[in-house]
């Protein structure tokens, strides 16, 4: 018996069966609306009466007050996180069972996380789960639960810069210097250290024919090659590979294309001596 208190009214059908899921896993949640503001102050009082019953005083009254103003703040923050999951949900979404270990595990990195933004691309994350379990391995949320914003909105960035082919694939150019065109050198050690990626000399896309493809947003992309030789059927693709890690986080960093960058990318590969050409498809 699921141990929801809470008013579905507004959601898809796959947005309640979520909440009813998390439910079942982690205990009560109250819409963030009229019934949270109830059960906030219904909580308040609770908490004065518990405390005035237990006969605390000093340091112990302290304590119990401030471990429960804890806890009510974290039940918050999960329900914020659990409501944009669900109201990210249309009719036409499949939910998975979700493994309750991972839904415990989830909340629990989460579950202090008070900033606003923040709790959006977890809300995300938790979408995401839903439609597909196993979407993202309990490593991909340990890493979240210890960025910062300023992290989290470096990673967003990156996403500009990542190609759909076999697999996620980021795309750097250099520029008149020899550095990286548009991320500094900085900004990928810092994402080398989190784990996102792994820096190296340079890599490649590797091709089984003379044409491939690959897309930008949605955006299909054929590459042909310039030679016979099954050897040089290769695209050089800078010096940043995405890590099982950094490929999770890519489906819910909130990255939007620039066409800017994708102008550029058109222009390298496809000037004169260039070993292969690019065409919008």
């Amino acid at each position: 018996m699921s141990l929801i208190d809470l008013s579905l009214s507004g959601l898809s059908k796959p947005g309640a069966k979520l909440i009813e899921k998390i439910s079942d896993a982690i205990g009560v949640l109250y819409e963030p609306t009229k019934i949270r503001k109830l059960a906030k102050a219904e909580a308040d009082a609770n908490r004065t009466q518990l405390i005035s019953k237990l006969e605390l005083e000093g340091i112990e009254k302290r304590a119990v007050e401030r471990f429960l103003k804890k806890e009510s703040k974290r039940q918050e923050n999960i329900e914020s996180i659990s409501i944009q999951a669900a109201m990210n949900l249309n009719e036409n979404d499949n939910i998975s069972d979700i493994n309750e270990d991972w839904i415990n595990a989830f909340f629990k990195e989460c579950e202090d996380i008070n900033d606003k933004e923040m709790q959006t691309l977890w809300a995300r994350i938790l979408s995401e789960e839903a439609k597909s379990e196993g979407s993202f391995s309990k490593r991909t949320i340990k890493l979240l639960s210890t960025l910062n914003k300023d992290e989290a909105n470096l990673i967003t960035y990156f996403g500009r810069f990542v190609w759909q082919a076999s697999i996620l694939t980021p795309i750097l150019l250099l520029d008149d210097n020899g550095d990286t065109d548009e991320i500094s050198f900085i900004q990928l050690s810092t994402l080398d250290s989190l784990g996102v990626i792994q820096q190296g000399l340079g890599y490649n896309l590797t091709f089984n024919g003379k044409k491939g493809r690959i897309s930008y947003y949605g955006i299909p992309v054929s590459v042909e090659f310039n030679n016979e030789s099954k050897n040089e059927w290769t695209m050089n693709t800078g010096t940043a590979l995405l890590t099982p890690i950094g490929s999770e986080l890519m489906k819910i960093c909130g990255s939007t294309p620039d066409m800017e960058y994708f102008n550029k990318v058109f222009n390298h590969f496809n000037k004169k001596g260039s070993q292969l050409n690019l065409t919008i498809l």
